[in-house]
């Protein structure tokens, strides 16, 4: 009861802070006296800060109550075990629905304590207003239920979340969801209160952050994702990674009409709206990641557990509001130009929220379609082309406005800029020639890759001439280089298909291959390569097996080189033609080697308290005038067929296959054991992944850019100081 009753009491003092918070404002919009403004405002912080010790003690609790294998807890039996490594038990904190809102909302009750010294009444009832949502959601989904009869260990964490990432990825992406609502929540009392200019300058360094927590959270998923098979590489246009995408691709259109509204307060009208989209699409996110909408196109969805109706209701009561006040309070927005020419830094700024846009718009739709398809009563799922079409023009025009943008000045003309630069121009048409040597063919990834070029370029130019920030030089820089990364990894990535017996070596795609064999250990597979050439170089590809001891997750041997990376996707070992297989009806008879295999009967039935099913067989199997009998055996326990073999004339081995019930057949598998040993091959995927080590180095230099220029922002912004330079 402790928990349950710990964010039940934190759902209460979030209502009654809210309602404390709107009536400080009404006491400000009525000009009130400044007693009762304090009073209300007082009162709405002292309860937010109740909620947010509640939710900190729920927090706590489902801590302890995991780390102590609490479990009769169906969370704790659910994702935990006694012999789970303690990382493994942290991270089991945030693998489940119950456990990922508790973190989300813990961050956002963090956050809310830094939004509540800012003394913004209206804002604060926003925000509390979507942590009432968050706790109502908790409700729903308690993390804190009791099983009906206790358990003496846990099921455990799922075997591809027992990594070491999992410790990092899910809470970096749950701090830009909660960063995300303080630019919404400073967007809606900029938008009722007229403050027009603070909000932007509140809101700027909460937006900067919440960009580089989601976009870290997104690259990291991307890395872990690369070195686990099944997850479609580091990007694989999935519902899932697009949903969070999409919130960054948003996050980023309203960065950049921050920056613009800055100069040019007119922009405050495109701003706010981003600034409600933003939200308003993690929200619908959360929605088609948790609703189970998702669950046959997505690895890493979850299904329907009973919270789509409500996550819905949540995204269309947000959108709904939002959308009404900005439309009422529309014409008392501030009027203007948006830029001054079109060869200015405004103008860039308001190209770059654009293609931003155009980008999210895309990928909204993409993710949508199952959602869409599936109200239509057909549901699917649109493929990887679609996304790789449509997106890679707009990153090459993205790629060619950051070449230029970073040096033209704000308000000014450039017009010396196409004579004073041409040398980049040069430069964009020499990669270009490079690119195209390398075998990129497609024109608009030549152009991607020219304007990549050219804006690493310009970027580094502008920090010299002092045109933007360090920070700014360094995020565009990133995106440049990552863009490279993905064109060249993408488009110039060979692979080869073969299988090798232990000891063998092969020439694939120029390095010498070696298979030394497959090892067993506690929990895991390894099959070991070494790389001729390469001093002290052994890749090990991993299957980690479950429980039972069946395959859960493939792990490739990656060899990192600084030009290519070299990735060996083998399978599980196996013979060629370890058995011969025919197919029978009852009464029918066949031959198979120098067997007459006759089908007697069969039959059914379960294996008492176990829960097994077996299928019985028997069999009149002759050779050379002797006939004997053969009883051979299938066994279904928990998923698994588990044949159970029959020895006939002390040579041949009989299983049972396979059985077909609604064509009443069976499948013998028979195997002359007296034949020679084959020795057992592994069939192997090696790719060649060019310049994939640009992805990362990008993703990291886009990081760091943006949230360093989100710590100066803040600092400035504490000093009451105001700068119009880029980020």
């Amino acid at each position: 009861m402790i928990g349950y009753g710990a964010i039940f009491l934190a759902l209460v003092v979030t209502a009654i802070a809210m309602f404390s918070y709107l009536n400080s404002h009404m006491a400000c919009s009525l000009q009130k006296s400044a007693q009762e403004k304090a009073g209300s405002s007082g009162n709405g912080l002292l309860y937010y800060r109740l909620s947010a010790v509640c939710i900190a003690v729920a927090a706590l609790y489902l801590l302890y109550i995991i780390l102590t294998n609490k479990f009769e807890f169906a969370y704790v039996f659910g994702y935990s075990s006694s012999n789970l490594s303690l990382i493994y038990k942290f991270s089991a904190f945030w693998a489940g629905q119950e456990g990922s809102f508790l973190l989300w909302a813990l961050f956002h009750a963090s956050f809310g304590l830094l939004l509540a010294r800012t003394n913004s009444p209206c804002a604060m009832a926003v925000y509390a207003g979507v942590q009432l949502m968050l706790l109502a959601v908790l409700l729903a989904k308690n993390p804190f239920m009791m099983l009906a009869a206790p358990r003496p260990d846990g099921y455990g964490l799922n075997p591809l979340l027992q990594d070491p990432w999992m410790m990092i990825h899910p809470p970096v992406l749950f701090l830009g969801y909660a960063g995300l609502a303080v630019p919404f929540a400073y967007a809606l009392d900029g938008i009722v209160t007229g403050n027009h200019k603070e909000w932007v300058n509140r809101a700027l360094p909460w937006t900067l952050f919440s960009w580089a927590a989601l976009g870290a959270g997104i690259f990291i998923g991307g890395f872990w994702a690369y070195k686990v098979l099944g997850w479609g590489g580091y990007w694989a246009w999935d519902p899932v990674e697009n949903s969070s995408f999409v919130p960054w691709l948003s996050c980023g259109v309203l960065l950049h009409l921050l920056l613009l509204a800055r100069v040019r307060l007119v922009a405050v009208k495109p701003a706010s709206l981003a600034a409600i989209f933003t939200f308003v699409l993690v929200m619908y996110g959360t929605f088609l990641t948790r609703s189970g909408v998702l669950s046959d196109f997505s690895t890493h969805s979850f299904t329907n557990e009973g919270v789509g109706g409500l996550l819905a209701s949540f995204v269309m009561i947000t959108a709904v509001v939002a959308l009404s006040i900005l439309i009422v309070r529309w014409p008392r927005l501030p009027e203007g130009e948006l830029y001054p020419a079109v060869k200015s830094r405004e103008f860039f700024l308001a190209a770059a929220a654009i293609l931003f846009a155009a980008l999210g718009v895309i990928v909204l739709v993409g993710m949508s379609t199952p959602l869409l398809t599936m109200l239509l009563g057909n549901p699917q799922n649109v493929s990887t082309i679609f996304y790789n079409t449509t997106t890679l023009p707009l990153a090459a025009a993205l790629a060619v406005l950051m070449a230029i943008g970073s040096l033209v000045g704000w308000g000014k003309d450039a017009a010396r800029l196409t004579k004073q630069y041409w040398w980049m121009g040069a430069l964009a048409l020499g990669f270009i020639i490079i690119a195209a040597f390398s075998g990129i063919r497609q024109p608009f990834a030549l152009l991607a890759a020219g304007g990549a070029a050219a804006a690493i370029a310009g970027s580094l130019l502008a920090l010299k001439l002092k045109r933007i920030r360090a920070s700014a030089a360094i995020a565009h820089a990133g995106t440049a280089v990552a863009l490279i990364g993905i064109l060249f990894s993408s488009l110039n990535s060979q692979s080869i298909y073969t299988s090798f017996q232990t000891g063998e070596s092969q020439q694939v795609l120029g390095t010498n291959f070696t298979y030394l064999g497959t090892r067993t250990e506690a929990g895991g597979i390894y099959q070991t390569f070494r790389l001729e050439g390469y001093p002290n170089t052994v890749l090990e590809p991993y299957t980690k097996l479950n429980k039972d001891g069946r395959p859960a997750v493939h792990e490739p041997g990656i060899y990192r080189g600084i030009a290519a990376d070299l990735y060996v996707a083998p399978s599980m070992e196996h013979e060629e033609n370890p058995t011969k297989e025919i197919t029978l009806r009852k009464g029918e008879e066949k031959q198979a080697d120098s067997l007459s295999i006759k089908l007697i009967r069969y039959g059914m039935g379960g294996s008492g308290a176990s829960g097994d099913i077996r299928v019985y067989v028997l069999l009149e199997v002759s050779q050379n005038g002797s006939i004997t009998e053969a009883k051979p055996e299938l066994i279904s326990r928990n998923g698994q067929m588990l044949p159970l073999p029959f020895k006939v004339f002390d040579r041949y081995e009989l299983i049972v296959a396979a059985v077909n019930l609604g064509a009443e057949t069976i499948s013998i598998g028979v195997k002359d054991l007296a034949a020679p040993a084959e020795q057992p091959r592994i069939d192997v995927e090696i790719t060649e992944k060019p310049l994939i080590n640009l992805v990362w180095l990008g993703t990291v230099l886009v990081s760091v850019g943006v949230a360093w220029a989100g710590v100066g922002r803040r600092k400035k912004h504490t000093a009451g100081h105001i700068e119009t330079s880029a980020m």
